[in-house]
């Protein structure tokens, strides 16, 4: 013979109570595991960063970076209106070549007032601070270069997109020249001093030396 179970509505009611419960404690789970992966990702690795990079808005009057020349890792900013900088990338063969090229122009400008121009090594393979302003001193002693040498901080999509990028910012905003022609040609304009028109001052009538030359008052 067949037997049915007919439920109560009290052991439906316990039924659903259980369910609920089970379906709640399930979410919870789930929610804990997702936290314990976020907090358990790896660092930012600079070196799976491609030399294109990523499009990003990014401060060029504000530019992390460490000068390779310190004993100590102090973090400095770079304005590029006050200073142009050129990226570039330790291992990329482009970028030492145009660096000479630039060295060159600069040596020639003799002592002409002109802005400084500091390098900025970036695309780093290493997330290691110090490596990495080895690697920027290294280079620098092997190509004979004697530019200031900086090593951005932090990822470097944040800025440049490629390796040499040439930036500066002028009245007209921020320019970022990737071509070596084209950052040969457009040194000499991205150097130059700002020019400052003398203030031009207009005598008034109740200025006593205005008053004692002129001609026309009566003796």
């Amino acid at each position: 013979m067949e037997k049915k179970f007919n439920l109560t509505r009290q052991g439906k009611l316990v039924i659903l109570g259980v369910l609920v419960v089970f379906v709640i404690a399930l979410a919870a789970m789930t929610l804990v595991q997702g936290k314990g992966k976020e907090g358990s990702q790896q660092e930012f690795n600079l070196k799976d960063v491609p030399a294109q990079g990523v499009i990003a808005d990014a401060n060029y009057r504000l530019v992390p970076v460490l000068d390779a020349a310190a004993d100590k890792a102090a973090r400095v900013y770079i304005d590029t209106e006050a200073i142009p900088a050129l990226f570039f990338a330790t291992w990329d063969e482009s970028s030492a070549q145009v660096i000479i090229e630039i060295q060159n122009v600069i040596n020639q400008m003799g002592s002409t007032p002109h802005k400084p121009l500091v390098l900025v090594s970036t695309f780093a393979k290493t997330t290691d601070q110090n490596e990495a302003k080895e690697m920027a001193k290294g280079f620098q002693q092997e190509n004979n270069i004697s530019l200031p040498m900086t090593v951005q901080v932090g990822p470097p999509t944040e800025f440049v997109q490629q390796s040499p990028s040439f930036v500066f910012t002028d009245n007209e905003g921020t320019h970022i020249i990737t071509e070596q022609n084209k950052i040969i040609e457009s040194l000499s304009n991205a150097l130059s001093l700002p020019v400052i028109e003398p203030e031009i001052k207009t005598p008034s009538g109740d200025d006593p030396i205005s008053q004692e030359g002129d001609m026309t008052s009566p003796k």
